[in-house]
């Protein structure tokens, strides 16, 4: 029998580099097809880009949310992560939103969607740690008074429905204070006034000695009295004085930082017309590959 040759193998890689060569001669015979849409991308991209460059600010309010602490003791009242969380739900609600928007004058679907509020976080031996009690309250939009308005109204919402507690016992520790202030002058007069009837009685020469002994008796121990509870007095002011202090400073919430309107980037030009660019010669290239195809299946005159 005849030995039946085997059919060669088709060279693909040789198909694969003669397919590409007509692929970039159809492109090269198009090539005015491919600038064209590359010089009406960049065009068109720039024009995009310049539309959608509108001014825009954004303000940024950070809240100390403050570390209440309970009655004479330095145990926290609630944890910073639950604080964060109430506030932040309570400055992007619908019904503050819509309070704010009325105070600032802005229209409610301008403001809502467009606050944001981030913790930030602590720093332990140079590693972030867990959130601390500071919240940054921002606000995006236009124009520029108003949203910083706005970033300040929401910052002093926040310190109104965190801030009860503190305010409760800063004004009780005040009243203590004025209590004791008042206590103590009093107690100063009395022992004054003692004092005086002491040298009134060493002055009289007509009392008789155990006269004498009888009255300085009752007057020292009235001293005696008096300075103790002047030193009770003096103790319990300090103490309220220190708590105040620490109420005021570290348990109280406040605005540590003050929104202020800066303007954020808008649309890169350049950035538009490259993409822009890119996409034009993209759609060139397939314009160029696809013309004669497109050109042969249409009817002849």
């Amino acid at each position: 029998m005849p030995r039946v040759s085997a059919a060669p193998t088709p060279d693909l890689e040789a198909e694969q580099e003669v397919d590409f060569g007509r692929y970039w001669r159809v492109i090269a015979s198009r090539w005015w097809l491919v600038v064209g849409c590359l010089v009406a991308g960049l065009i068109i991209g720039y024009l995009v880009a310049l539309g959608t460059n509108s001014t825009s600010y954004k303000a940024t309010a950070l809240v100390y949310l403050g570390q209440p602490l309970a009655p004479d003791s330095a145990a926290p009242v609630s944890s910073s992560p639950t604080t964060l969380g109430l506030v932040s739900n309570l400055v992007t609600s619908s019904a503050t939103v819509r309070t704010v928007a009325k105070r600032v004058g802005l229209k409610e679907s301008r403001l809502s969607h467009h606050i944001t509020t981030k913790p930030v976080l602590g720093v332990t031996a140079t590693k972030v740690g867990t959130p601390a009690p500071l919240l940054a309250i921002t606000v995006e939009g236009t124009p520029a008074k108003k949203i910083k308005k706005a970033a300040n109204e929401l910052a002093a919402v926040a310190i109104n429905a965190v801030g009860g507690y503190s305010r409760v016992k800063i004004a009780k520790l005040q009243e203590q204070i004025e209590f004791d202030n008042q206590s103590i002058a009093r107690n100063n007069d009395r022992f004054a006034l003692a004092q005086e009837q002491q040298k009134t009685i060493l002055a009289n020469n007509s009392l008789s000695a155990t006269e004498r002994l009888l009255l300085l008796a009752n007057i020292n121990t009235t001293l005696v009295t008096v300075e103790q509870r002047l030193g009770q007095l003096e103790t319990d002011r300090l103490s309220a004085q220190q708590f105040l202090s620490l109420a005021e400073s570290v348990e109280r919430p406040q605005i540590r930082s003050q929104a202020v309107a800066v303007k954020t980037a808008g649309a890169n030009s350049r950035t538009g017309a490259a993409v822009g660019g890119l996409i034009g010669l993209i759609v060139g290239i397939l314009a160029a590959l696809l013309w004669d195809p497109i050109a042969a299946r249409r009817p002849q005159v």
